[in-house]
């Protein structure tokens, strides 16, 4: 088994001076095996978190979804492996290894995973009023 994280892990805290690496990959096969044995089919991590802004790895197994939800602020999402489909009410943008798409914090937006997928969010900026 890859042990890029263990359980319980600690978000760094990105309010506090430092340079921290993460292996991405390695870290997303291990949310993967999670996503596999979740009913949900998806796994998370918060990478790291501060006041103004926070890191989230995601990973949702084909045909698994993340409901239509609010961001607390304008976030970006990058797919990292797989292919997602984002969705708001104006947009449906299907996203492959490398793409990313950013949006405000009040934009209601959903994600599909139409395959194995991994993805990071980066959620910063200050709160949608």
């Amino acid at each position: 088994m890859n042990t890029s994280f263990e359980r319980p892990y600690r978000p760094v805290d990105l309010n506090t001076p430092l340079t921290k690496a993460f292996p991405y990959m390695a870290m997303a096969e291990n949310l993967m095996e999670e996503a596999t044995s979740a009913t949900s089919g998806r796994a998370s991590l918060t990478l790291a978190r501060g006041d103004e802004l926070t890191i989230v790895l995601v990973a949702l197994k084909s045909g698994s979804a993340l409901e239509e939800h609010p961001a607390p602020a304008a976030a970006t999402v990058m797919t990292l492996s797989g292919s997602i489909i984002f969705t708001t009410s104006a947009d449906k943008i299907t996203m492959e290894p490398g793409d990313g798409v950013t949006f405000t914090g009040d934009i209601l937006h959903s994600v599909y995973a139409s395959e194995d997928s991994a993805f990071l969010v980066v959620i910063g900026g200050k709160a949608s009023k």
